[in-house]
Order: structure tokens, then C-alpha cells, then sequence
């Protein structure tokens, strides 16, 4: 009677931590693959696509390794079967070669991983996969570990062991040639959902701010205030920009609640008023010409008052940040000559003239400006194309 031929399910790799096994071929039983098709692992995820993956058995990569490296059309096919090897195909019970996996699982799992594959294998076909190391006694290879030149060139006397030590020599460069690729890999993607990561962050808090335009939100009190949305998302101010520093924490009262700390090691200060207070107004009594708000002129005076203090109290502060916040700052800061700028208004229906009007008015300041939250909405747009585009580069 003809024997049955026994039906196989093909299976692909799926991981690039397989280096050049990733894409390659292995087969299953269908009587194992019907049994394995609805178990689960205990985060929920199916069993056979953490096999796929190479998650699903310790050691099953360098198992699938060493049947590749004995022939390139040998095969393997796991089974729920007996172990057993027909031509060039190797049956291997899943079960029970990973119980003898999670059994001698150790916290080295590269050298473990191997050892476990190359004793089973040596095991089930003596004569085709060499014993393991694992053989030796630990003092044996703490001795020749010891002497590894001399045992080296001793056994290079002999072509088996020549042949033999050409060839575990030639595999494991190309292991740590995949595995060097594969953290190479690990890195550029880990970097590119980092970067994926901060616009998508930036999109939505930028989103955010337009969306709170029109809408009632106080200048300072609350956690929706727009003093308190500014410092969490100090970003928006420019990249040249660490943490702010809270004023609380350094015990100067006469300064504005946040210091911004500056990449180059100096001081910034910024005083936020309202989006619905004007900037700049038509001045009647010189027609064409134009005059800071009420709101623009009174918050130039209250920075011009910071600034004095500052100045006049410039080492104690400066000692104070230091000494505060020496965990958190690159270098030292110097409190000296800060600069001023003051958030207040929209321009977003200025026409030519009015933009103008702005810029000169702005340049009669000393150490101050005026900037509108039109401008910050530019400067994170800036960031998220700056952060694309180095994305694509």
C-alpha cells in the first residue's frame, strides 16, 4: 500500500532580526498547523504569527540556522510527529524541542540559543550535526579559554578540526555581521518613530493652539490659562530654547513667573498677554501713523521694570539659577543683558502698511519686542517642516 504523502503549510520569516534568514522558508504539518491555528499567547497575540515573527520558540532561529548551513535545499518541517530526518528534510517535534529550549534557557541567549539548537540536532542526527560544546566541563573551558592561542593552533594541526574550525569561524562573522546589520536597523527605525513621533506631537499641539483663538481664556490663572498652555509647550517659542525656569524656585518676586534659559547659556524673558488684545493702533493725531495698544504699552512698561530688576540684581540671580537647577542645565547660565519679548494679538488681517507700522515700532525698542501669536503659529510650523524634512533626508 502507498505510503500517504503528508501535507505540508508553508511558513516565511518575518523579521529583520534574522539577518539574511529573514524572508526564508519552513514548513509545518497541516494536522500541527490546524491544532496551532487558534492558540493564543498569554498578551493575545496568535501563535503563529509570533512563529512567523521567530517569537513564538527560544532558540528556533539558530535551529532553522543550522539545518540552512548544512544544505541550502535542506528543509524544515515542524511536526507534532516524531522527530525524524527523510533526505533532505528535517522533522522536528515543535513541543518537545521547545520545552528543551525553555528548559536550558540561559541569560546569555545568543550562546544558549546555539547550544540548545546544536544539541538537540546532534542528538536526533549524530550523524550529521557535530556535539556541542556544552560536552566539556566548565573547568575544561575555563582552561582552555586560558590557553585559547595555544589549543588553537594545537588543533589547526589537523585538517578535520581545520576544516571544522574554518567553518564555525566563517559562521560566526556572519553572525555578527547580520546581527550588527539588524542593530543598525533597530537604530534607524527607532530614530525615524522618534522623529514620526515629535510632529505628530507638534501637529496636534499646534492644532490646539489655533483652536483656542476666539475662545475665552484667561491671561494667567487656571491651567488653561494662556500663560500656563505657552510654558508646557515652551517648544513653540524656537528650538533655541531649554525648560523654563520658575521664578518661585530662584526668590526673585520682581521678575516674570518664567526665566527661559537660552542653548548658548544667557537668559530670555517672556511676558504673555491676551490673542484678542490689539497690538498696535492708528494714531489720530498724526494721521498714517501708528501707536502701541494700551495693552502693548502697558506690558512694555511692566518688561522694562523686569529688566531693571534683573539687572540690578544680576549676580544674586544668576548665583540662585545655578545653584538650583545645576542637575537640569548643560552649562551655567549668565544673567546678563536679557532680552524681553511680549506675546500679545493677532495680525492675521494686517495689510502692508500695518506689518510696517509694527516693524519700526518694534525697533525703537532696547532689548525688547513685540512679537504677535501669528508669529509663534509660523515658528511651529517651521518646526514641523524642519523635523519633516530631516525626516526625509
Amino acid at each position: 500500500m502507498a505510503r500517504q504523502k503528508i501535507k505540508l503549510k508553508t511558513i516565511k520569516v518575518n523579521n529583520k532580526g534574522y539577518g539574511n534568514l529573514d524572508g526564508s522558508e519552513f514548513f509545518m504539518t497541516e494536522e500541527l498547523y490546524e491544532k496551532l491555528k487558534s492558540r493564543k499567547s498569554r498578551s493575545g497575540q496568535g501563535f503563529l504569527q509570533l512563529l512567523e515573527s521567530g517569537m513564538a520558540v527560544r532558540g528556533f532561529k539558530h535551529l532553522l540556522e543550522h539545518i540552512k548551513a548544512k544544505s541550502e535545499d535542506a528543509s524544515l518541517i515542524l511536526t507534532d510527529g516524531k522527530t525524524r530526518k527523510t533526505g533532505k528534510e528535517y522533522y522536528i517535534n515543535l513541543k518537545e524541542y521547545s520545552d528543551k529550549g525553555y528548559g536550558r534557557f540561559r541569560s546569555f541567549y545568543r550562546q544558549t540559543a546555539l547550544d540548545i539548537s546544536s544539541a538537540y540536532l546532534s542528538d536526533q542526527f549524530p550523524s550529521d550535526f557535530l556535539s556541542p560544546n556544552d560536552s566539556l566541563s566548565g573547568e575544561e573551558l575555563n582552561k582552555a579559554g586560558k590557553h585559547f592561542d595555544h589549543v588553537l593552533s594545537e588543533l589547526s594541526q589537523k585538517k578535520k578540526h581545520k576544516k571544522q574550525i574554518l567553518k564555525k569561524t566563517s559562521l560566526m562573522i556572519r553572525d555578527l555581521q547580520q546581527e550588527e546589520k539588524a542593530l543598525r536597523q533597530n537604530i534607524e527605525e527607532l530614530e525615524e518613530l522618534k522623529q514620526e513621533s515629535s510632529i505628530a506631537f507638534y501637529i496636534e499641539r499646534l492644532a490646539e493652539l489655533k483652536s483656542r483663538f476666539g475662545k475665552n481664556y484667561r491671561e494667567t490663572a487656571g491651567k488653561d490659562s494662556w500663560q500656563s498652555w505657552i510654558y508646557r509647550n515652551n517648544w513653540i517659542m524656537g528650538i533655541q530654547y531649554l525648560s523654563p525656569i520658575d521664578n518661585q524656585r530662584v526668590g526673585f518676586d520682581n521678575v516674570p513667573d518664567y526665566l527661559f534659559p537660552t542653548i548658548d547659556g544667557f537668559i530670555d524673558i517672556l511676558e504673555i498677554k491676551l490673542p484678542s488684545h490689539e497690538i498696535i493702533k492708528l494714531d489720530p493725531s498724526h494721521p498714517g501713523s501708528y501707536a502701541w495698544s494700551p495693552e502693548a504699552n502697558k506690558a512694555i512698561g511692566q518688561v522694562v521694570n523686569y529688566l531693571y530688576e534683573m539687572e540690578l540684581n544680576q549676580l544674586s540671580l544668576q548665583k540662585k539659577i545655578n545653584r538650583k537647577y545645576a542637575n537640569q542645565l548643560d552649562k551655567e547660565i549668565n544673567v546678563i543683558k536679557p532680552r524681553a519679548f511680549i506675546l500679545i494679538g493677532l495680525e492675521d488681517d494686517w495689510g502692508d502698511d500695518t506689518k510696517e507700522a509694527f516693524r519700526k515700532l518694534n525697533h525703537t525698542l532696547h532689548g525688547i519686542e513685540v512679537i504677535s501669536y501669528t508669529e509663534i503659529v509660523k515658528r511651529g510650523e517651521y518646526i514641523i517642516n524642519l523635523y519633516s524634512e530631516n525626516k526625509k533626508g
